[in-house]
């Protein structure tokens, strides 16, 4: 089972989302001062990596292989999930989109909580 190309770019950038408001909180709770922006550069450059990846994962399996220079996408073909159903690849998507609202909730809640809003 693959993605079509606009949806699983998409979720990449949800899944970067996710890593960067969980990143951020961690960072935010247990570091002061001047080295915030340089561990966020470095977890964005590292994030980026791991999106790619997920990205990868998506536009890939078994019978459809996409690299930079082929795809698997015929001519004016239209879809937005391809072949058979991986149950395992579904529930890695439903799960990074349930997490990513929870997270954005409860950051949030906890900028709401200590007055930043």
């Amino acid at each position: 089972m693959i993605l079509n190309k606009s949806l699983s770019i998409l979720l990449s950038a949800c899944l970067f989302m996710l890593l960067m408001f969980v990143m951020s909180s961690v960072i935010a709770l247990f570091f002061n001062g001047g080295s915030i922006p340089y561990i966020g550069l470095l977890f964005v450059v590292i994030f980026y990596f791991i999106a790619k990846m997920f990205y990868n994962y998506l536009r890939n399996d078994e019978l459809y292989k996409n690299t930079g220079r082929r795809s698997s996408d015929e001519p004016d073909e239209s879809y937005i999930i391809k072949g058979d159903k991986d149950f395992k690849k579904i529930f890695i998507i439903v799960w990074v989109m349930i997490i990513l609202v929870l997270a954005a909730i409860s950051l949030y809640l906890y900028s709401f909580n200590t007055g930043l809003l």
